[in-house]
């Protein structure tokens, strides 16, 4: 199964719209996509009253949201192309409905 295929698979159990998601993150976010994997992200304020999903165009920055990541070392990689670093990343755990959590991104490049 290739990862568009992988991620429509995704997109699917979670009753979201990959289409959708691929078409805002192509115009005003940042998708990266290999064979093996798939990321869609983009900053945010991280102690914003409003969702990051809700978040476009965000003017200070201090977070990057994953809103997606499918394949193996996503994280590793996403910090490889991190587009410019910001003091956090935080994502949330889609199947399993928890909440968002935000991580300082220095401790994870270490750990990385």
């Amino acid at each position: 199964m290739n990862i568009l295929e992988r991620a429509k698979q995704f997109y699917d159990s979670t009753k979201g719209d990959m289409f959708k998601d691929l078409s805002a993150y192509a115009a005003y976010g940042y998708v990266f996509i290999t064979p093996q994997s798939l990321l869609l992200t983009k900053p945010v304020q991280s102690k914003s009253d409003k969702h990051p999903d809700e978040q476009w165009g965000v003017l200070a920055p201090d977070a990057w949201y994953v809103k997606t990541a499918i394949g193996e070392n996503c994280i590793s990689e996403f910090i490889d192309r991190t587009p410019y670093p910001l003091p956090f990343v935080g994502w949330m755990r889609q199947l399993k409905s928890k909440p968002i959590k935000w991580y300082d991104l220095n401790r994870i490049i270490r750990r990385k």
